[in-house]
C-alpha cells in the first residue's frame, strides 16, 4: 500500500510516538503550540551532533516564539539518552527537547523521511507545524549537510508575523537587496485593486509594493535569528 508523505497546508498525521521524554502522541502533545520534528542520520555522528547542539543552544529562542523542538531517528531510546549524556558530559550542552525512537521506522515511513538509499538512514528533515497542527514548512537536507538553525528560527519568526500582519516576506528578510527591513504586500487579485496599490504603498509596480512593520518587531527577528557560537 503507497504511503501518502504529508504536504504543507495539510493537517500533521496523528502519531503515538516513544520519546526520550516517554511517549507522546503527535501533534496533541503541542496542543495550542507551534513546534518543529526533526530527524537526524544517527546518534554519534559528526554532524548530528553539531545540530543537536545548535538546537538547544538556540531552545530558549524557539521557546519565546512559543515553538517546541522534537528530534527523531531510527536509533533506539538507549542509544538516543547515551547520546545526549555524551553531549552534555562532553561537550557541557544539555538537550532539553525529546528524541523520537524509530527503530523499525514505522513514523520515518509515515512522514518521509528515510533515505532513498537506505531504509535505515533518516534524511535531515524538518517539519515545521503552527499552533493550528498545520504543516507550514517541510525542509530537506541531505546526510552531508548540517542545518542553519537561524535560518529556521527566520522561518518560524516570518510565518507568525505573515500570519498577524497579513503580509509576505521578501527573501533574506530582514535583509532583502531591494526593500531592505520593509516587507511586501501579497498582490491584488482583482483588476480594481491594481491601479490602487501605489497609492497606498511604496513600490516599482502594482504587483511590487512594500511597507514598514512596527521597528520592535524587526529589531526583535535580528536578534532571534542571530548565530549563536558561545
Amino acid at each position: 500500500m503507497p504511503i501518502t508523505i504529508p504536504s504543507i497546508g495539510e493537517k500533521f498525521p496523528e502519531l503515538n510516538v516513544m520519546t526520550t521524554h516517554g511517549p507522546m502522541k503527535l501533534p496533541d502533545a503541542f496542543k495550542g503550540k507551534w513546534f518543529i520534528l526533526f530527524s537526524h542520520p544517527g546518534d554519534f555522528t559528526p554532524v548530528c551532533t553539531t545540530e543537536f547542539v545548535s538546537f538547544a543552544k538556540h531552545y530558549d529562542d524557539f521557546k519565546k516564539l512559543n515553538t517546541e523542538l522534537i528530534g527523531l531517528s531510527v536509533d533506539t531510546d538507549i542509544s538516543h539518552i547515551e547520546w545526549v549524556q555524551w553531549i552534555e558530559k562532553t561537550l557541557g550542552v544539555k538537550i532539553p527537547f525529546p528524541i523520537i525512537a524509530d527503530p523499525l521506522g514505522n513514523v520515518s515511513r509515515a512522514l518521509g523521511m528515510l533515505h532513498a538509499e537506505s531504509s535505515t538512514n533518516t534524511v535531515r528533515t524538518v517539519f515545521i507545524v503552527d499552533d493550528k497542527a498545520t504543516i507550514r514548512t517541510i525542509l530537506y537536507y541531505p546526510l552531508e549537510l548540517g542545518r542553519n538553525i537561524p535560518e529556521i528560527l527566520r522561518i518560524v519568526r516570518s510565518l507568525q508575523l505573515i500570519d498577524k500582519y497579513g503580509v509576505v516576506m521578501p527573501a533574506n528578510w530582514p535583509y532583502n537587496e531591494i526593500i531592505g527591513e520593509n516587507v511586501l504586500n501579497p498582490p491584488p487579485h482583482h483588476v480594481e485593486e491594481a491601479p490602487k496599490r501605489l497609492q497606498q504603498f511604496k513600490g516599482y509596480a502594482w504587483w511590487l509594493t512594500y511597507r514598514e512593520l512596527p521597528k520592535e518587531e524587526v529589531e526583535e527577528t535580528k536578534r532571534i535569528i542571530k548565530i549563536r557560537i558561545e
